[in-house]
C-alpha cells in the first residue's frame, strides 16, 4: 500500500510558487471544489529546467475519483527563467482506494526517486474563495 496515501500524519507540502501555477492550470481545467487532494512528488533537475510529476485526484461522485497525471517544468538559467509549463491529462477513473495505485504506478514509470507528498490545498483553496464570481 502506498505510504503516503495512507498516513494522515505525513507532513504536508506547502504551495510554493511553481505549485501554485499547477494548481492554476488544474483550476482552468476543472471547478476546483471537485479536487480533493493534490500529491506531489520530489522535483528533478535536468537540462536547464526543474521536472516534476503530481497526481491530482477529482471527486466524480461519493464512490468514484478521476485521477489525473500533472507533469510540470520551470525553467532555471537564461530566457527560459521562470517560465513554467504544465501538462494535465486524465489517467484514470475509478473507487477512492484507486488513488493509492495510480501514485504508486507513476512513480514506478516515472522512476521517481521519492515519496509523493500531499500537497496543502488551504492556500490554494483561500485565494479561489476571495475571487469574484466573474474572476
Amino acid at each position: 500500500m502506498f505510504r503516503a496515501f495512507n498516513d494522515p500524519y505525513r507532513r504536508r507540502r506547502a504551495v510554493n510558487e511553481v505549485l501554485a501555477r499547477l494548481l492554476e492550470a488544474v483550476a482552468a481545467e476543472m471547478p476546483a471544489h471537485e479536487v480533493e487532494a493534490v500529491w506531489a512528488f520530489p522535483p528533478v533537475r535536468r537540462e536547464g529546467r526543474e521536472h516534476a510529476i503530481a497526481v491530482v485526484s477529482r471527486l466524480a461522485g461519493d464512490d468514484r475519483r478521476l485521477i489525473y497525471r500533472a507533469r510540470y517544468s520551470v525553467g532555471l538559467s537564461g530566457g527560459e527563467r521562470g517560465k513554467v509549463t504544465v501538462q494535465l491529462e486524465q489517467a484514470a477513473e475509478g473507487p477512492p482506494d484507486l488513488v493509492s495505485s495510480v501514485i504508486e504506478g507513476v512513480r514506478r514509470r516515472a522512476d521517481e526517486a521519492g515519496d509523493a507528498e500531499l500537497v496543502d490545498l488551504s492556500s490554494w483553496r483561500a485565494v479561489l474563495d476571495e475571487r469574484p464570481a466573474d474572476g
